[in-house]
């Protein structure tokens, strides 16, 4: 099953109310150096604390949010999408 976890030296800031993701370190060999999310991606960020498949990150994030997890699923297969094409979340088979 393949599953994302966050790229170890990627660092959420939050300047003056704007989210940044900025790679340090070795990641700026492989992701972007910095994108800006919004605050829904941000949260999304912060519950990431180990790999989770998309199905148990939408479960996650569905508890937090308490709402069905249909509801978020479509907005975290993009959240993925955009963060793995960046080089934020790295893809693991377990």
């Amino acid at each position: 099953m393949k599953r994302y976890k966050r790229c170890p030296e990627v660092e959420l800031l939050d300047i003056s109310g704007e989210h940044l993701l900025v790679a340090t370190g070795k990641a700026r060999e492989h992701c972007h150096y910095a994108t800006q999310i919004n605050r829904t991606a941000a949260d999304y960020w912060k519950l990431i604390n180990q790999p989770y498949s998309i199905n148990e990150l939408a479960e996650k994030i569905a508890e937090y949010n308490k709402t069905e997890t249909k509801k978020v699923i479509l907005n975290v297969l993009i959240f993925v999408n955009k963060m793995k094409k960046c080089g934020y979340l790295i893809e693991v088979e377990e």
